[in-house]
């Protein structure tokens, strides 16, 4: 059991340094950086993160899913290619089903429009705009389009509910999961990240970057180390 009283006043003491990072470094978004990162969130389901991000820095060094109609072989091609992460080399580990996944969402977000810009800057909200990729982008649930929209800056008003915030939210007593696979629909996760975003309300905090500050935390917390740094 970890004490959560520590754990909240962690939370608390790195969000504003959080804040301060990600709102002072937001740029406008080009088409290649938002393929990068929707990539990098279909790419982490199952998967360490710093090895997705290094699979999805390959994909676009080689500028695959700015290409009309990028097919699967490419993407299955650059996937499959060593990749260094921490002076070790890794190997993308689902690269056949990822890349099929990344070519029917490319194929999808053309069909809709001119590209990933033209289409985001098509939605009147941040949850229509998460609802398009739940029912559109192959391989993004909630969670990853929540991710993808947070991380290019269109919210900070949508939930990343990854394990390390559930596992938070469960110490806390702030809600639990009544059933498994509750977080995969879109209802299950609104109901849950509702919770979260009154208790996210109450600290004074947005809730898409507050659930960043938890995850660090708890990845210290979990790592048996309760001095927490942001870097």
């Amino acid at each position: 059991m970890m004490n959560t009283t520590r754990l909240e006043r962690a939370v608390v003491s790195i969000y504003p340094e959080i804040h301060r990072r990600v709102t002072s470094s937001v740029d406008d978004a080009d088409e290649r950086l938002l393929w990068k990162e929707l990539s990098c969130c279909v790419l982490s389901s199952q998967v360490r993160y710093p090895v997705a991000v290094a699979a999805a820095e390959a994909l676009e060094r080689e500028a695959v899913l700015c290409r009309q109609g990028a097919s699967a072989d490419a993407l299955e091609s650059v996937l499959r290619s060593p990749l260094l992460v921490d002076r070790r080399v890794h190997h993308y580990r689902f690269p056949k089903s990822k890349a099929q996944q990344l070519a029917a969402t490319h194929a999808a977000v053309h069909s809709s429009g001119n590209g990933l810009l033209a289409l985001l800057d098509g939605f009147s909200c941040a949850e229509e705009a998460r609802h398009w990729f739940v029912a559109n982008a192959s391989g993004m649930g909630p969670k990853q389009a929540s991710m993808f929209l947070r991380n290019t800056g269109m919210t900070y008003d949508l939930a990343v509910l990854d394990r390390h915030v559930i596992d938070y939210m469960d110490e806390l007593g702030i809600s639990r999961v009544e059933r498994p696979g509750a977080l995969s629909t879109l209802k299950g996760y609104s109901n849950r990240e509702t919770v979260l975003k009154s208790y996210a309300h109450d600290l004074g905090m947005a809730v898409g970057l507050m659930d960043w500050a938890i995850w660090i935390v708890m990845r210290v917390f979990k790592a048996g180390n309760d001095k927490v740094a942001y870097s």
